[in-house]
């Protein structure tokens, strides 16, 4: 009798382990397919980011515009927009959402790339109060050199040479390596009257780019000038 009852008993080393074993399977089949979406869909999601460094700047306009109306913006939302306006020369559509990014934002990317639109706008007061702001915020920010040649333009389209002088010497000290720059500074000094300065600068710019017609004729007009 005993025998017989034994011979009705399950199995068990057959029915749980066949039944965890398929749960397992289809367990493991589940996550697979949910992994396979997610980086499928991170794969497709469009990137701002990746598209203004591609320089394909109207996407990254395009992806960042559809972020802010899908109320899901970011400081880099408004920056890359800002930046991406800026490479097309739509100053003042960059100026109009920059505007409402820096009531959202307190970022000094934001700032800085207000800056750059008033400066092309003509607008040099707002752009010099912008790059003042970011230098008092970031003195080692990433885009001081650019900031401190900004303000140094706009000095000498004030006629504030001195002060020209005093932003372009800082924008080469921290980015020594542009011709344009020091042309520039070479002008600067040269209108406030400051000569060997002036000439030195356009020397340094001809050490980098020889063919530099500004350094070229600023250099010959401070050696005549020396000379005399």
């Amino acid at each position: 009798m005993l025998q017989r009852l034994n011979r009705r008993l399950p199995q068990k080393k057959h029915l749980p382990r066949v039944k965890s074993d398929t749960i397992v399977k289809k367990s493991v089949s589940v996550i697979l397919l949910l992994f396979l979406a997610f980086t499928l869909c991170a794969q497709t999601k469009p990137d701002a980011a990746k598209e203004y460094k591609a320089k394909n700047y109207g996407s990254a306009v395009d992806i960042c515009l559809a972020e802010i109306k899908a109320g899901k913006s970011t400081a880099d939302t408004y920056a890359i927009l800002m930046w991406s306006l800026n490479r097309q020369k739509r100053y003042k559509e960059a100026i109009a959402h920059g505007t409402q990014g820096a009531k959202k934002f307190k970022d000094m990317r934001i700032v800085e790339a207000l800056g750059v639109a008033y400066y092309y706008t003509g607008n040099y007061d707002r752009a010099l109060d912008n790059f003042k702001a970011y230098v008092a915020a970031l003195p080692e920010g990433s885009f001081i050199d650019d900031v401190y040649f900004f303000m140094g333009e706009i000095y000498i389209h004030k006629g504030e040479f001195q002060n020209a002088d005093i932003a372009l010497t800082t924008a080469v000290h921290h980015y020594p390596k542009s011709a344009l720059w020091w042309a520039r500074l070479g002008y600067a000094r040269e209108q406030a009257g400051s000569y060997e300065a002036a000439l030195g600068a356009y020397d340094q710019a001809l050490s980098i780019n020889k063919n530099n017609a500004e350094a070229k004729t600023g250099h010959d007009r401070m050696t005549a000038k020396l000379k005399s």
